[in-house]
């Protein structure tokens, strides 16, 4: 490599470590500010319990396994609260613009950093990226293992095909749709294969021969890697069968790569400690992690209830999100995909990534099971690739019609013109510059760390607003210093669309999933509960009130509407009303007095 072409290596690589530093640090400042959604605090509530006992089986209704088998240890090394609970995600949210690394032989240097300063701060992919859920996970797993495939591809190197498997079996441990990825991929590589086939059908060649050349060429790279040179003395046989015995032996390592990393993360637990000690057990627990998981999965994904809603809504849903979250990528992704194909250049690979972003958008609205934010996430990643061509191209214009050195006289104090004779057009590429910056950094503000129910572009409706910390704070407090008996008694009550509403009969039947069914509605407390160690009970729905308060624990929880009836019989307790999530659903907190002074914190000097 020459020296000069080193240093632009240099540069590219540094400007993209530097994105990655900014995007760390947006992702991580004030990581633990936002009270927990619902989401969160159920698998953060379950994560602890496996902490506690042992005991973890897949449940494909909280995805994969990677976030609680992970974050189990996480919580070991530092501490079980809501920062380090996100932290995996923010890392690897953060880390995600190093993926633009990959695509260099396919972007120019410009385009590189663009794709990586897009991937950073998007504020769709910010505000998933400071959220423990497996969507930032699933995407970046994905995207790094086409940019690994991608570059094995382009240097004719099998090797990189191993991080590649890896990281796609990592993307199915995160979430199912990962399949969804490779069916986009499929997709994608479709049209692009169509794409190849009209190009040599325009310079006469037949299609049959295009698709033998294809062929021809995949089996010199495959004889090259064997060490079977054109011109060998090697009779040809062998040279064939050397090939197809290297093809084979990389094929069953990249099999075993991909297995070992599904049974590691979708093994029972304790059973597979079990079968590492009693290789006996091994086919049970190899046949659970693969085609038991592989099951559940479509039972409950594919083939059950969870997509019959109505396609419009949600994909009117998809499309206000990316209007207000991700307006840049969406409208610069169309320049971009315009400007290489007018342009003349119709790169392969820009392609890709547009057909696999529409192919997104129109999908996942028939493919989600809820109506959030969050599936804009799986939009955004692939548009990112044509929006970076696109901003590419408007700042080089930009930058071409700036006169630096007529600007540098201007300002020693001489004469001259700052901008070339194309004025208006340099000022227009200037517009849009500034436009995608505010379109950038003014919603990654505005959602950063929100709770604001008039935000429900990005914010989902079960995440609660955060006035309740300081109450969840309180409690936390009052648990640890409470010795004698149970430290929280949720109110059981009747509700006309949700059925009972915090009760469970047996508490022990919320270790594991599904848990009671009045348990989800207490939802994110479990999670601060659970992690305070408070021992909790239930009244049942029709529980008169001054039962309900005879030998009450110092923390008491109800829902809103149950407040006034209460009341009465809880002298001595303060009483805080909390929207537990977006809107619709108030809880109120009992306090006992007592109790809460008695925890309280000394106040710093």
């Amino acid at each position: 490599m020459r020296p000069e072409r080193l240093r632009d290596v240099d540069r590219r690589l540094l400007s993209l470590s530097l994105v990655v530093v900014a995007a760390l640090f947006v992702r991580f400042v004030g990581l633990g500010t936002r009270v927990f959604h619902w989401d969160e605090g159920r698998v953060g509530y379950w994560t602890l319990r496996y902490a506690d006992s042992g005991i973890f089986e897949y449940n494909p209704i909280i995805h994969g396994p990677f976030l609680p088998l992970v974050n189990s240890t996480v919580f070991d090394l530092l501490a079980p609260t809501d920062a380090v609970a996100r932290l995996v995600v923010a890392l690897v949210g953060g880390l995600l613009p190093l993926a633009a690394w990959l695509f260099r032989d396919h972007l120019d240097d410009l385009e590189v950093v663009a794709l990586g300063l897009l991937l950073a701060f998007n504020p769709v992919l910010v505000y998933y990226g400071r959220f423990m859920r497996n969507d930032v996970l699933v995407a970046a797993f994905s995207v790094f293992a086409l940019g690994f495939a991608i570059r094995a591809i382009s240097t004719r190197d099998v090797r990189r095909l191993y991080p590649a498997v890896a990281l796609v079996a990592l993307a199915f441990t995160t979430k199912g749709n990962a399949l969804l990825y490779l069916l986009c991929y499929a997709g994608a590589t479709a049209l692009v294969v169509d794409h190849l086939l009209v190009r040599a059908r325009k310079e006469d060649r037949s299609i049959r021969d295009t698709v033998r050349g294809w062929l021809a060429d995949i089996w010199r790279t495959l004889r090259h890697s064997a060490g079977g040179e054109d011109g060998s003395t090697q009779p040809q046989l062998a040279t064939h069968r050397r090939t197809v015995a290297w093809t084979a032996g990389h094929a069953v390592g990249l099999a075993i790569t991909f297995l070992a990393i599904v049974v590691w993360f979708f093994a029972p637990r304790p059973a597979l400690w079990a079968a590492l000690s009693d290789p006996s057990l091994l086919p049970g627990v190899f046949q659970e992690a693969t085609a038991g998981s592989a099951r559940e999965l479509v039972d409950l994904w594919m083939t059950g209830d969870m997509q019959e809603h109505d396609y419009l809504e949600y994909a009117f849903g998809l499309a206000s999100t990316m209007a207000n979250a991700a307006a840049v990528v969406s409208v610069f992704a169309v320049v971009g995909m315009a400007v290489d194909t007018l342009g003349g250049r119709n790169r392969l690979f820009v392609a890709f990534c547009f057909y696999w972003g529409i192919a997104s958008f129109v999908g996942y609205p028939a493919a989600t099971d809820i109506e959030a934010g969050w599936t804009a996430t799986h939009v955004v990643v692939p548009l990112t690739v044509p929006a970076a061509v696109g901003l590419a191209f408007v700042a080089r214009e930009f930058l071409a019609g700036i006169d630096v050195a007529a600007l540098r006289d201007r300002l020693r104090g001489g004469s001259g013109r700052i901008v070339s004779e194309d004025t208006v057009a340099v000022s227009l590429a200037g517009i849009l510059l500034l436009g995608a910056l505010a379109g950038v950094l003014v919603p990654t503000a505005t959602y950063w760390n929100s709770t604001n129910p008039d935000h429900t572009e990005l914010v989902q409706y079960a995440q609660p607003q955060n006035d309740l910390r300081e109450s969840l704070d309180d409690v936390e407090a009052i648990v640890a210093t409470h010795e004698d008996g149970p430290d929280v008694l949720f109110v059981g009550a009747d509700h006309s669309t949700r059925g009972s509403t915090f009760y469970v009969a047996n508490e022990s039947d919320n270790d594991q999933k599904p848990a009671g069914s009045g348990w989800y509605d207490r939802l994110p407390l479990p999670w601060y509960l659970e992690r305070a160690g408070a021992e909790v009970e239930s009244s049942a729905p029709d529980t008169d009130p001054a039962e309900v308060a005879d030998g009450a624990p110092p923390v008491v929880i109800a829902v809103a509407e149950d407040r006034e009836a209460l009341s009465p019989h809880f002298d001595g307790y303060v009483v805080r009303e909390h929207e537990a999530r977006l809107w619709g659903f108030r809880i109120a907190i009992f306090l006992d007095e007592d109790a809460l002074a008695s925890a309280a914190r000394p106040v710093p000097s």
